[in-house]
């Protein structure tokens, strides 16, 4: 687009001119929005410049990599995530303005999804109408101007996300009505009611807005629906009353209260369904700006726990799943999966695999099927549940590589793609697991997977860091997150602290977790202890003793690591055959 006139085309229909998308790039990049995000506003500008320029819908992310952000040459848009993340945050930045600051705007600029050219337009009054909820908060009383301006973008920000959902919740409960069941990803889904400020500072009413957004965002790392509200209560009994997607299967409230210098922040889970309680926590701190920020990762931090694997709601989903008597649906091969990883039983096993296949005939078009079921084939080729283990792992193949043509973001799909990488040798490991940690960076389940797969690859320093985080981001720690501790104090000749964590993981079903007992005993001169696992790795694997060292060997253990367990397991009296006889 050239020139500084409106454009008319064909049918009637305008078109801002470069002039006037250069006035609204203009106010957009001096807005509270944009004021603090450097990478946003360079973005922004690169691509409209582009866009006006004739070159937009040549755009890649190659190049918005190299120029906007300085990636190298030798960039990877397609293996690093960086352009597609801040793609992200831009179009995100882009609703909060226009659902706040930029709401009376004549121009819109827009970022469409799977696209780097952006499109300009005339406001309509649809859009251009301020929403309700930005002027119930605005016309607040005024309080200290150095604290409304050190939370002045949390607070735009809170209220463009919560705006933006509200104007999208008759929509999506049309599509929900019209399809007969839940989203496609057939998530739970949560719906979050903005934290309720029960004082009269100013300053707690920014906090409220600041913690539900930094909620929001962190729930949004999980398999969840996240739904925001307008409601300031919720009663079980009128839970008929509401939009079956408002609803939601779980409501998240809190309140904060005080004065200017303390406050104190509660934070409650309810079952939609019984209006039972599931989870609450309260915060009693120092309300200071300096401490502000810290304060609200720390209530996101424990809130998005309640959404982890093992946390409130998945026990809640477990005890659905298993009175439900219909057709599986991929929410409950998830929950199948999770309780399968926490026990590494067959029989559970068979459960979650047969969930996922069931689910991935049915609904072949939705990745997180193919991913399910490439994160169990790959269990079961290390755990030698069912098939012969090639077998095993050529699935996984098929399932994974399904799953990412569906969606290069799955996250499950990535983390199938990361342990392949291990067991093929593939020296791209560590960009996978840098990959995976950048779709969910709090994920727990993969921060203790990237550390224990680095540290049996000999990289224990990184994989301990990892597994540091794991600990930190779970409030309900599997005992598998102990392996990156297990493998390292092993390589390291720590045999009593090794013995400790691998007891830790307590599988007592699981092959590697036994051998590891084994070794970590029979070198920590434990010789009762390292007989009886030995006994149990050759009940749960008969063939052990012949094939163990031809395993170890396509595993591509660390060979220190490899040297350490071989000799602990002879020493427990195991009689490992060489891998080429």
């Amino acid at each position: 687009m050239r020139g500084d006139e409106t454009v008319a085309h064909a049918d009637g229909s305008k078109k801002p001119g470069a002039a006037e998308i250069r006035a609204e790039l203009e106010r957009i990049l001096a807005s509270g929005c944009f004021q603090q995000a450097g990478r946003a506003s360079h973005f922004l500008r690169f691509v409209v410049d582009r866009t006006l320029a004739g070159g937009g819908q040549g755009l890649k992310g190659y190049t918005i990599g190299v120029e906007v952000f300085g990636r190298p040459a030798d960039f990877d848009a397609q293996s690093d995530p960086l352009v597609r993340v801040e793609a992200g945050r831009l179009r995100r930045r882009l609703v909060e303005y226009y659902a706040s600051e930029g709401a009376s705007d004549p121009v819109r600029i827009e970022l469409p999804r799977g696209s780097y050219a952006v499109e300009f337009r005339f406001a309509d009054a649809k859009v251009a109408a301020a929403p309700p909820a930005v002027a119930s908060i605005s016309s607040r009383r005024p309080h200290s101007r150095r604290i409304a301006a050190g939370f002045a973008g949390v607070l735009v920000a809170a209220i463009g996300i919560i705006a933006w959902q509200r104007a999208e919740l008759s929509e999506a409960a049309g599509a929900l009505a019209v399809s007969g069941e839940p989203q496609g990803t057939e998530w739970p889904r949560i719906i979050v009611i903005p934290f309720k400020s029960l004082g009269s500072d100013r300053a707690l009413d920014i906090l409220a807005a600041g913690v539900t957004e930094e909620i929001m965002l962190r729930l949004g790392e999980f398999d969840l629906s996240v739904i925001a509200s307008q409601a300031s209560w919720y009663r079980p009994s009128d839970a008929k009353g509401l939009d079956s997607i408002t609803a939601g299967d779980y409501v998240l409230t809190g309140s904060v209260r005080g004065t200017a210098t303390e406050a104190r922040i509660t934070v409650r889970l309810v079952d939609a369904e019984t209006g039972g309680q599931l989870w609450t926590a309260a915060y009693d701190e120092r309300l200071a700006i300096e401490r502000l920020p810290a304060l609200q990762e720390q209530v996101a931090h424990d809130v998005a726990a309640i959404a982890a694997p093992y946390g409130p709601i998945y026990k809640t989903e477990l005890v659905r799943a298993r009175r439900s008597t219909q057709a599986p649906t991929l929410r409950e091969c998830l929950v199948s999966y999770h309780y399968y990883r926490r026990r590494l039983a067959p029989e559970a096993y068979g459960d979650a695999a047969g969930c996922f296949r069931i689910v991935s005939e049915r609904r072949p078009e939705v990745a997180q099927a193919w991913s399910g079921l490439a994160m169990v084939y790959i269990d079961e080729y290390a755990a030698t549940f069912g098939r012969s283990g090639d077998e095993a792992l050529e699935s996984a193949r098929v399932a994974t590589a399904n799953a990412l043509a569906l969606d290069g973001d799955d996250f499950l799909a990535n983390m199938a793609l990361t342990r392949l990488r291990f067991f093929d040798g593939d020296p791209a490991l560590r960009q996978s697991i840098d990959r995976t940690l950048a779709l969910r960076p709090n994920s727990a389940q993969a921060l203790a997977q990237g550390g224990f797969l680095l540290a049996a690859s000999g990289d224990s320093a990184h994989g301990l860091l990892l597994a540091q985080k794991a600990q930190l981001a779970s409030k309900t720690l599997p005992g598998l997150y102990n392996l990156t501790y297990a493998v390292t104090y092993l390589r390291e000749g720590r045999y009593a602290e090794a013995l400790v964590v691998v007891r830790k993981i307590d599988a007592p079903n699981w092959i590697v977790a036994q051998a590891m007992v084994a070794a970590a005993a029979a070198h920590a001169g434990h010789d009762k202890i390292a007989h009886e696992a030995a006994k149990r790795v050759l009940e749960l694997y008969p063939e052990f003793e012949v094939e163990a060292l031809g395993n170890f060997e396509r595993w591509h253990f660390d060979p220190a690591f490899y040297e350490v367990l071989v000799t602990g397991l002879r020493a427990a009296g195991l009689d490992l055959e060489d891998a080429a006889r």
